[in-house]
């Protein structure tokens, strides 16, 4: 793929203009194309490091989650040796798109001409084929969601998650995640339909009520956000909306009625 990766390189530089080196360059590409891109990121030397579908501004969150965040993966590691060596990430806008399918037919297109790292194919940092996001993980893409899930996480703050979660219950995935950089909390919405109580949930209110100091019965209102040795914790979106039964906006707890104990 070597070859097909510096024939990418040669026809990326033919655009007019071809990279994009700050934020308000991208963002008026953005505001004139259509709702769906590709976008390549590279070095400074003309080298791509990662391929991706966006929408909106999502080009610009791979900066802003290497400086505001400890996660460590490769991509990001890129970036902040970037950062260290005081120079810009390089945009390149490959293509845009009316319809997401087309777009993430682009993305995968890519991934496969240019090259994966960890499949020694090529540069790219990319962890998977791209399309849907998850196809073809590589090992360490696979082990990492197992640990930050469940496991022993490289993350600190999912390490003390975790531990705390398996003193409650047995499960595949913990639904406490750090504030600190768990950026996808949504507000709850009631599911239609009233759910059975599983043991994963009830061990998400009984962790909330622990920490909380609040006792466990029919009435009690469970706060959504815990603190566990110091940090804040708050319960991820999903079993959020399975255990809500009602809702106070300000306070974002949970009503625990009787029959769903």
């Amino acid at each position: 793929m070597d070859n097909e990766a510096g024939l990418y390189v040669a026809r990326a530089s033919e655009g007019q203009p071809e990279f994009l080196t700050d934020v308000a360059s991208v963002r008026a590409a953005i505001r004139a194309g259509k709702p769906y891109y590709v976008y390549v990121l590279h070095r400074p030397d003309g080298r791509p490091f990662y391929v991706g579908k966006g929408v909106n501004l999502r080009v610009l969150d791979h900066e802003a989650e290497a400086r505001n965040t400890t996660r460590l993966t490769h991509k990001l590691n890129v970036i902040r040796s970037l950062f260290r060596l005081k120079v810009s990430i390089h945009y390149h806008l490959d293509s845009f798109f009316e319809d997401e399918a087309e777009a993430l037919a682009r993305e995968r297109q890519l991934i496969q001409i240019i090259g994966r790292h960890d499949l020694g194919t090529g540069p790219l940092t990319n962890q998977t084929d791209g399309g849907e996001g998850t196809s073809n993980p590589s090992e360490e893409s696979r082990q990492r969601r197992r640990e930050s899930l469940w496991g022993d996480a490289a993350d600190p703050e999912r390490q003390i998650a975790n531990n705390y979660f398996r003193k409650l219950a047995t499960v595949e995935s913990v639904t406490l995640k750090p504030t600190s950089t768990w950026r996808s909390a949504t507000a709850l919405r009631r599911n239609r339909t009233v759910l059975k109580m599983t043991s994963r949930q009830a061990a998400t209110l009984a962790a909330s009520a622990i920490q909380n100091r609040i006792l466990l019965e029919p009435g009690a209102l469970i706060p959504r956000r815990l603190h566990v040795e110091g940090l804040e914790f708050i319960i991820e979106n999903g079993v959020g909306n399975d255990v809500r039964v009602r809702r106070r906006p300000r306070a974002n707890r949970f009503w625990r009625k009787a029959d769903r104990a």
